[in-house]
């Protein structure tokens, strides 16, 4: 319960302390106490008032006034257990009695009302919220006993209050009266709409919510709950903009809010602001240092920005402090799996669907967990089940689709990415791997059509313009698909497969300094990589290409150096250093793949020195007889297309 509603004090107690014989000098001092107290107390400086009631209370510790006001103080400084006792002390079943008693001669006394009102707030904010039921309705009956005499705005107040018990005890009818009738009490209370809103957002009439919280603000323009009221409305109805210009507002207002910190997380967290998400769930745990809540979605938010090992750490805390939290564990496994460590991914993610069978995004975690071991069957059930959970999660969909696309099951694949698209027509990775199953199934329009999408959707999305330039090189576009490569290197200079594609596309379009990527690639992967072979081969060529023989023979002596001189395809750099014949290379290659390298690698060797007639029958027999998806079949037919006339 924030202090925030408390009822304002109207008035002081007219039924006298019981008297005691005192001196005069320990008289004096008390009352100086009982008045730099009152003092503070009306300058709003709670705190300080406490010591002086205290003093006051030591010599009358039955002045009911002084007790109601120190109640008063410890629940503006959030202390409800002392603020309760106050309460209790003053013996209100007495005073309730007294109260009728009081009535009958015209005596007005507020503070009895008032009195069950606070005492109702401190429960709630101690969460016995069906006690503070109870005491708020002494209360409005009360102040339905004090008439035209009962101040507005605290008999609104104790509506209020019971509104907001109504609420807490999940009983939005009453609620929902009490608000309305706190309302026609006193229109002008902003508390009255602010915490109707609150009721309305929970049945989900956000519209209405928002009106309500809308006109709390008209007549409060700082009042913090109605703005994170309508901030939170605003983030359920997914206008982040909005939500968190809402929560600004209601922060500034009131700093130490740490709600509205939670939700200006979460909407700084939907829209890709990590940082600054962070720095809010960082502000909620120093505010609410047991929050389980908070640990998990700092939790989560470190998942996402890659700092697995702190995320742990938090997801740790949040379980500790409260063990069936399914979404704790929920993001640890997410943090996990990222680790790679997908066994402990699956124990977590298992025990988040044991604590909530609903839950769509851990069945959707533990199927991307199994895909991730190989699981493929287990993989499909549970990503199936989260789809059945929520029909509507485009992401789940589309991680589906990847599993059948891996099975080879591409009709299936499809059907998953359209739905996804369908769902959420932005969804750049759907359109591109729709363009990667149209590419391989030789639908080079459809593709690229795709590609265009996603790169529309994703301008800064490297495997886009990478998935783009192959699907340009197969159709024979060797400069458009060199210019995707160029961009995907721009963006990460550090990612040695593109350095690989832009290299044979270099070479195959004619350009210069295929052996620079082969080089680049070399650097970031070594000698000792697989493909290092096949990057000496393009080194060698593309320097040859330009006439660097020098080049061409450094990486020569070099892959002499570094490579196995058995392997393939070793015999053809043996063929490029002249220590094998091109009969005996062409002998040494075993099945389909070696033979059109073989072909397509003498053509290439024949045609950079000049003798066209002897490049020709090789390359040509790269072109017509080479195996499918060889990137040496493709390099053929592109020299091809340049050196042969269109027929």
């Amino acid at each position: 319960m924030r202090a925030s509603r408390i009822a304002r004090v109207v008035g002081l107690m007219t039924i006298l302390p019981s008297v005691l014989v005192v001196g005069p000098a320990r008289a004096n001092a008390t009352n100086a106490a009982q008045l730099e107290g009152l003092r503070l107390y009306e300058a709003g400086r709670f705190a300080e008032a406490i010591p002086y009631f205290n003093q006051v209370l030591q010599r009358h510790p039955r002045d009911t006034t002084i007790l109601n006001k120190r109640g008063i103080c410890y629940l503006r400084t959030e202390q409800p257990e002392k603020a309760l006792a106050d309460f209790d002390r003053m013996n209100l079943n007495t005073l309730r009695f007294m109260q009728g008693f009081g009535d009958r001669f015209g005596i007005f006394s507020p503070i009895y009302p008032e009195a069950f009102g606070n005492r109702g707030i401190a429960l709630l904010m101690l969460g016995r919220d069906q006690e503070a039921l109870e005491s708020f309705l002494m209360s409005t009956r009360l102040w339905a006993g004090q008439g035209r005499f009962a101040p507005p705005r605290s008999h609104a107040g104790a509506y209020e209050g019971l509104g907001q018990a109504y609420h807490r005890l999940g009983q939005a009818g009453p609620a929902a009266e009490a608000y309305n009738q706190a309302i026609a009490i006193d229109p002008t209370d902003p508390n009255g709409r602010a915490g109707r809103g609150d009721v309305l957002a929970a049945q989900r009439l956000f519209d209405q919510a928002i009106a309500d919280y809308t006109e709390a603000i008209r007549l409060d323009p700082s009042h913090s709950r109605a703005f994170a009221g309508r901030g939170i409305a605003y983030y359920t109805l997914g206008r982040d903009e909005d939500a968190v210009a809402d929560l600004d507002r209601a922060i500034a207002i009131d700093p130490k809010f740490a709600k509205a910190y939670s939700y200006r997380g979460a909407a700084h967290g939907r829209r890709g602001q990590n940082e600054q998400a962070l720095a809010d769930y960082d502000r909620v745990i120093e505010l609410m240092p047991r929050n389980a809540g908070a640990y998990k979605d700092r939790g989560g938010v470190l998942v996402r920005l890659g700092r697995f090992d702190r995320a742990i750490q938090d997801l740790d805390t949040a379980i500790r402090l409260e063990p069936k939290r399914a979404t704790a564990y929920q993001n640890r496994g997410a943090a996990y799996a990222s680790l790679g460590q997908f066994e402990r991914a699956l124990d977590d993610l298992t025990e988040a669907i044991r604590l909530d069978p609903e839950n769509a995004g851990a069945y959707s975690n533990r199927g991307l967990a199994h895909y991730a071991i190989g699981a493929y069957d287990q993989a499909i059930a549970d990503l199936s089940q989260a789809i059945q959970l929520e029909p509507r999660a485009a992401l789940t969909h589309f991680n589906r689709g990847e599993v059948f696309a891996r099975l080879g099951m591409q009709d299936r694949a499809l059907q998953d990415y359209t739905e996804a698209i369908r769902l959420e027509p932005r969804l750049a990775p759907a359109h591109a791997a729709i363009g990667r199953i149209q590419s391989q199934r030789g639908r080079g329009a459809e593709a690229l059509h795709e590609f265009d999408m996603a790169v529309r959707l994703a301008p800064q999305e490297l495997s886009v313009y990478s998935d783009r330039g192959h699907a340009r090189r197969e159709g024979g576009d060797w400069v458009g698909a060199l210019a995707d490569y160029d961009r995907a290197i721009a963006i990460d200079p550090k990612r040695a497969e593109t350095y690989l594609a832009r290299g044979w596309a270099r070479l195959a379009a004619g350009a210069e300094w295929a052996d620079n990527d082969a080089r680049a690639y070399l650097a970031l992967r070594g000698w000792q990589d697989g493909l290092a072979p096949y990057m000496a081969l393009l080194a060698v060529l593309g320097a040859r290409g330009t006439e660097r023989e020098a080049a061409a023979r450094q990486v020569l002596d070099e892959a002499l150096t570094h490579l196995p001189h058995r392997a393939w395809p070793s015999p053809i750099l043996a063929y490029f250093r002249g220590e094998l014949t091109a009969a005996a290379l062409l002998q040494a290659a075993v099945g389909a793949r070696q033979e059109t390298e073989a072909h397509a690698f003498l053509g290439l060797d024949r045609f950079q020195a000049g003798d066209r007639a002897a490049a020709l029958p090789h390359l040509r027999w790269a072109r017509d007889h080479g195996a499918a998806g060889s990137i040496a079949t493709d390099i053929a037919r592109a020299i091809l297309s340049r050196i042969e006339p269109h027929p």
